[in-house]
């Protein structure tokens, strides 16, 4: 099973704005009778809906709506789901935006699908793990606890970790609700090979360079090739360090210390605040708009290029630049090239969120969002991902500032953290197989 994922955005009708928020809130408020059919649907790990405020500043009474969605199979097909589960409440949604006739028998899919500007980055935790494989390993992990419980699990107290092992074997191959647990998962070509495959991209280019600086002492032509390079190198990063100075100047200019950074945010921070830690899990929704030039717009497209490359070859196993706490994330430049949308379903809260950021990826982190601003402006950055994110209360006081209250939020499985679901999977991966008495204590500890 893949993943995929839409970010359906689109302009709020003028004068429609409260509309709008008034019934995502009551939605909100119903989740538990799943007004939105994402329950019903069981292909939904996440899903939300949004508020952007308008990109020309406080008095801007300009909206956009942005509806993400992780979903298994293809958004095609979960759309007309949706359409024909949610008993018209998408719809009633839409009616309030730019584009929607209002009349019955409006096309809402095709409006819908015109309307999903993609992603520059989708980075999913688990690739491969559909909804129903996330339940059924969380079930098996239950159900093979209760059967320790029990009576049966009684009696094998104080026997070797084997015994026990081959006895919940046993048990799960006996019940017709447990038995897919012996089928081992499918492990998906990218988990499988993508570090393969990024070391077979990376080496063509090293090898290239390699032979030019080898060549250069003996052959005209290498060294000219050698020295174009070079001179594009320097051109870039003169270029590059340049924009950091006069950007920095220009936010010093306006927020001189991160306390007046801070102050800037104050007035937001109290409202999402409010709901930004929900429970064990979290959604992150941020707006930020970019720097202005055709330098900046290429320098990002760029960087989300190689984290996205980097999200499907190498951080595909839990884990994004070292952290753990992500079941998927996005980032998505507007179609105009103006604003950068960063998307999140998350564990814990907010704060640990950005803590892990600064402390685990703050390169990574900083070659993004150096690239955009806002009325904080980014910390002072140096070669792309020097400094910038490490400056951490003026970066909080940042993104802070870019921070939207998400208005509706869906999670298939809230109770469940990324390492939950990865211990899940060793519990069933290692289920069939003769463990040595070392891995099978460690199984068992998984339990």
């Amino acid at each position: 099973m893949r993943q995929s994922a839409f970010t359906i955005l689109t302009d709020i009708k003028p004068g429609h704005v409260d509309a709008v928020t008034r019934l995502l809130d009551r939605i909100d408020a119903d989740r538990g009778r799943d007004p939105l059919g994402f329950d019903r649907l069981g292909t939904v790990h996440f899903a939300s809906l949004s508020i952007l405020p308008g990109s020309a500043g406080p008095d801007d009474d300009r909206a956009s709506l942005v509806f993400e969605g992780n979903i298994d199979g293809p958004t095609a097909r979960f759309l007309r789901q949706l359409r024909d589960l949610a008993d018209g409440t998408v719809d009633e949604i839409y009616r309030h935006c730019a584009g929607h006739s209002g009349e019955s028998g409006f096309d809402l899919v095709r409006y819908l699908t015109a309307h999903d500007i993609g992603t520059n980055v989708f980075y999913v935790a688990r690739p491969g793990r559909s909804v129903g494989e996330v339940r059924r390993e969380d079930r098996l992990r239950t159900r093979i606890r209760e059967f320790l419980d029990g009576p049966e699990g009684a009696a094998l107290r104080g026997q070797s970790p084997e015994l026990v092992h081959a006895a919940i074997v046993a048990y799960v191959r006996g019940r017709r609700d447990l038995a897919w647990a012996l089928d081992p998962a499918p492990v998906p070509f990218l988990v499988r090979n993508g570090r393969w495959i990024a070391g077979l991209a990376v080496a063509p280019a090293a090898l290239g360079l390699l032979l030019l600086i080898g060549r250069a002492p003996h052959h005209h032509g290498a060294r000219l090739a050698l020295l174009a390079v070079a001179a594009g190198a320097a051109a870039v990063a003169g270029r590059l360090r340049s924009a950091e100075k006069r950007d920095d100047e220009h936010d010093r200019k306006r927020t001189p210390t991160w306390q007046a950074a801070f102050a800037a945010v104050s007035g937001r921070i109290s409202e999402v605040r409010e709901f930004e830690d929900r429970g064990d899990q979290n959604h992150l929704a941020s707006v930020a708009e970019i720097k202005p030039g055709r330098f900046r717009r290429i320098t990002l497209r760029a960087v989300l290029a190689a984290v996205q490359a980097r999200a499907r070859l190498v951080d595909n196993r839990g884990s994004l630049g070292g952290i753990s706490s992500i079941h998927f994330a996005r980032w998505t430049m507007t179609p105009d090239g103006r604003r950068l949308i960063f998307l999140s379903n998350y564990d814990g809260s907010w704060e640990s969120y950005l803590n892990e950021f600064i402390d685990l990826a703050s390169g990574g982190l900083t070659a993004v969002w150096t690239n955009t601003g806002n009325a904080v402006g980014f910390p002072a950055t140096r070669w792309l991902t020097s400094d910038g994110a490490r400056d951490e209360a003026r970066f909080k006081a940042f993104a802070r500032y870019g921070m939207v209250r998400t208005r509706v939020w869906y999670s298939a499985y809230p109770h469940l953290s990324v390492p939950n679901i990865a211990n899940n999977m060793a519990i069933r991966r290692d289920l069939g197989f003769l463990l040595g008495p070392d891995e099978t204590r460690t199984w068992l500890r998984r339990l």
